[in-house]
């Protein structure tokens, strides 16, 4: 008699359904919440790279003359400018004036300053932005996001681009030390 009173009270005995339960939708809630703070970090970083590279190319368009010394300490200033973001190691930059010369106003580059690994551009897309004996000043940036979440589940970095594009304001060409036209010879700076 005993056994046939045991087994109706195991099937309707509620206590700790709520607990199960739990222990099965947790597991796809924590990893739901990561990633929305994964996609809000990776949205922070991108914003940032953005913002980073329109003061660089706006900070190097008010100028008449540059020093390689300079294009480093706004390289360091990095560290400040797109706090709270880390880019101690994990950032290039890519500065170059591109000059337009000729009646048809074709782009070519006129010195060209790289921190880190070159960030990759068509000249092309300078084509329109100036007159004969005119240039623009085009920065690129590259910034290697990577992030604890990321790395929990075996994950790279992903690396952000961002290219801004600015005239001169005061000259219409900025030189970098001394010099308004090296003939576009790719020169290394900073701590790499």
């Amino acid at each position: 008699m005993r056994l046939r009173s045991f087994i109706p009270r195991i099937f309707t005995d509620k206590r700790g359904v709520a607990a199960a339960e739990f222990a099965l939708i947790a597991p796809a809630l924590i990893f739901l919440i990561m990633g929305v703070f994964e996609m809000s970090f990776r949205f922070r970083a991108a914003e940032e790279a953005t913002r980073y590279v329109h003061q660089v190319a706006d900070l190097i368009s008010r100028e008449t003359g540059l020093t390689t010394a300079q294009l480093e300490e706004i390289l360091d200033a990095s560290v400040f400018m797109m706090s709270p973001v880390d880019t101690t190691d994990d950032l290039d930059l890519d500065v170059s004036s591109i000059g337009f010369e000729g009646t048809d106003a074709t782009p070519a580059i006129l010195w060209r300053r790289i921190a880190g690994t070159a960030v990759t551009f068509d000249l092309e897309e300078a084509e329109g932005m100036g007159l004969e004996n005119e240039a623009v000043i085009r920065v690129g940036v590259r910034y290697n996001y990577q992030s604890v979440l990321t790395d929990l589940f075996g994950g790279g970095y992903l690396a952000i681009e961002r290219s801004a594009y600015a005239r001169p304001r005061v000259e219409r060409l900025v030189s970098l030390d001394g010099s308004t036209d090296d003939g576009g010879a790719i020169e290394y700076f900073g701590s790499d």
